[in-house]
C-alpha cells in the first residue's frame, strides 16, 4: 500500500507540473521509450564581416549629414542632396514686390551619432546635375551626382537633438534667392520641370572637421522660434521672404513662399575609407573573417557592412536520430567588451536575413503575420555587460535547412536596421571564440 500511495503521488505531481510549452507533437505514431530532448551548443559558428556593393539611400525622407572617424570603422562621410519644389510657381503678388531674403530651416529632432559637444559645420551648395533616379527607381550611397564647389550658405552650431536648440537656420546667398524670386515673378515658370532647368536642387555638405552624424527627417516638423515674436511650426524647408512696397499710402504686405525638399528626388551620398582602421582591406569582394580580426565581426548601416553567420556543419544533426524534431534554435551575439556605449554603439533594433553564397539577400525573417520583419532588440537588463545580447530565433531557418535534400546552406546576414536604410548605427560583435563576449548557438532537439 505504501508503494502504491507513492506511485499515485508521483503521477499527480508529474501531471500538475506539465506545461503546454513542454509538450511536443512528433507525428501520429507513438515515440519509442528512447525518445529524449537533447540540448546542443557545440555546433561550429563561422562569422565574418562583409560589405555590400551599394545601399539604397534615396526616398527615405532622411537627410543624413556628417563626418565621423575612429580607429574601428575609419572615416565615413555623408552629404545629402535634394530637389526643391515650390509650393507655388507664382508669387502672391507680382507688382510692387521686393525680395527680402531666403533661408534654409533644418530641424534635427530624431537622430544623432558621434560627438555633439563640438560645433557642427555644414555648407549649402547648389546642384549641378539633376537628381535622376536609376531605371529601378532608386539612387545609392555611391551614386555620383555633382554639386557646385561654391557655397551659397553655411552654418556652425552645437547639435542639440530633441531640444529647442535643435532648430538650425541657414541664411542663403541673396543672389540665389533673388534669382528664384525673379523667375517666379516673371510668370514663366509653370511646372516643376521648367523650374528644374534653372534650380536643380541643393547639397548639404559637412565639414571635414566634424565628428558627428545628424539626421533631419524631411517630413518632420518642429515648433521653432524663427522670429522675435512667437514660435512657428516649421519643417525642413527653404523659405523665401518678400513684400509689397508702399504705394499711395498703402501698407506694406509681407509674404513667404516655401520650397520643399523632395522626398523622392533626394539621396545621401555616403563615402567610407577604412584606411588605418580595423576594417582596412574590407571590400565587397574581400570579406574579413572574424578569426582574422580579433574574433570580432562588424556591422554598420548606410555603407552596407554586415555581419555574416554561417553554420557549416548544420546538416550533421540529421545523423543523430532516425526521426527528430527541432524544438528551439536560438543564436545569441553580444557586443564586445570595450565597444559598448548607449550613446553611440549597439543599435536597436537589428534585423536578420537569409543570404546566398554571394551574400545576396534571399529572404527576410518575418513575424507570424508573414509581412512584418522581426526586430531584435539588445537585451540589457543585467548589471553585467557580458550578459548583454541580441537573440535571434532560428527555429524555422534551421528546420527548413534540415528538410532540404540539396547541399544548399544559406548564410545569416545581420544588419543594424532595414537593409535599405541609411542610419549610422554600428556595432562590434564577438564570435564563438571571443574571450569576453562569445556568440552562442543553442539547439533543443527531440530525437526518437
Amino acid at each position: 500500500m505504501y508503494k502504491y500511495v507513492l506511485l499515485c503521488a508521483a503521477i499527480l505531481l508529474l501531471f500538475s507540473c506539465e506545461r503546454e510549452s513542454n509538450t511536443y507533437e512528433v507525428g501520429n505514431s507513438l515515440t519509442s521509450a528512447q525518445s529524449k530532448v537533447v540540448m546542443i551548443d557545440t555546433l561550429t559558428l563561422k562569422m565574418s564581416t562583409i560589405m555590400k556593393d551599394s545601399v539604397t539611400t534615396s526616398g527615405k525622407s532622411a537627410i543624413l549629414i556628417g563626418n565621423i572617424k575612429d580607429h574601428t570603422f575609419g572615416t565615413v562621410n555623408s552629404a545629402s542632396m535634394f530637389e526643391l519644389t515650390p509650393e507655388s510657381y507664382s508669387l502672391a503678388a507680382t507688382t510692387n514686390v521686393v525680395f527680402d531674403s531666403i533661408v534654409l530651416y533644418l530641424t534635427n529632432n530624431d537622430f544623432y551619432y558621434g560627438d555633439t559637444l563640438k560645433a557642427f559645420k555644414l555648407d549649402v551648395q547648389p546642384m549641378v546635375d539633376r537628381i535622376k533616379l536609376n531605371s529601378n527607381g532608386y539612387l545609392y550611397n555611391k551614386s555620383d551626382l555633382k554639386y557646385s564647389s561654391t557655397s551659397i550658405g553655411n552654418a556652425e552650431f552645437l547639435p542639440r537633438p530633441n531640444t529647442d536648440s535643435s532648430f538650425v537656420k541657414v541664411k542663403l546667398d541673396q543672389s540665389y534667392g533673388q534669382s528664384i524670386f525673379n523667375l517666379l515673378k516673371s510668370k514663366d515658370a509653370n511646372s516643376q520641370e521648367y523650374f528644374l532647368n534653372f534650380f536643380k536642387g541643393l547639397a548639404l555638405v559637412p565639414s571635414s572637421d566634424n565628428n558627428a552624424m545628424l539626421r533631419f527627417g524631411i517630413s518632420s516638423s518642429y515648433q521653432a522660434q524663427i522670429s522675435n515674436v512667437t514660435k512657428e511650426k516649421v519643417s525642413n524647408v527653404v523659405r523665401m521672404y518678400y513684400h509689397t512696397t508702399s504705394v499711395n499710402g498703402t501698407e506694406e504686405v509681407k509674404y513667404t513662399l516655401d520650397l520643399n525638399p523632395s522626398t523622392t528626388y533626394q539621396y545621401n551620398k555616403i563615402k567610407s575609407d577604412f584606411s588605418g582602421s580595423d576594417l582596412a582591406g574590407l571590400t565587397p569582394s574581400n570579406p574579413i573573417e572574424s578569426k582574422n580580426s580579433g574574433n570580432r565581426s562588424y556591422l554598420m548601416a548606410g555603407i552596407g557592412v554586415y555581419t555574416k553567420v554561417e553554420i557549416p556543419y548544420l546538416k550533421t544533426l540529421k545523423n543523430l536520430y532516425t526521426n527528430y524534431k527541432i524544438i528551439s534554435a536560438d543564436l545569441s551575439v553580444s557586443p564586445v567588451a570595450g565597444y559598448y556605449s548607449k550613446a553611440f554603439y549597439n543599435p536597436t533594433p537589428l534585423y536578420y536575413y537569409a543570404g546566398d553564397k554571394k551574400n545576396n539577400i534571399t529572404s527576410t525573417f518575418l513575424q507570424t503575420d508573414g509581412t512584418t520583419e522581426i526586430q531584435v532588440s539588445l537585451t540589457a537588463d543585467s548589471e553585467f555587460q557580458s550578459d548583454y545580447a541580441y537573440n535571434f530565433d532560428l527555429l524555422n531557418y534551421i528546420s527548413t535547412i534540415l528538410t532540404e535534400t540539396s547541399d544548399s546552406n544559406y548564410n545569416i546576414l545581420i544588419y543594424p536596421s532595414s537593409y535599405a536604410d541609411v542610419l549610422s548605427g554600428k556595432a562590434v560583435l564577438g564570435d564563438q571564440k571571443n574571450s569576453t563576449n562569445p556568440a552562442k548557438l543553442k539547439l533543443y532537439i527531440l530525437g526518437y
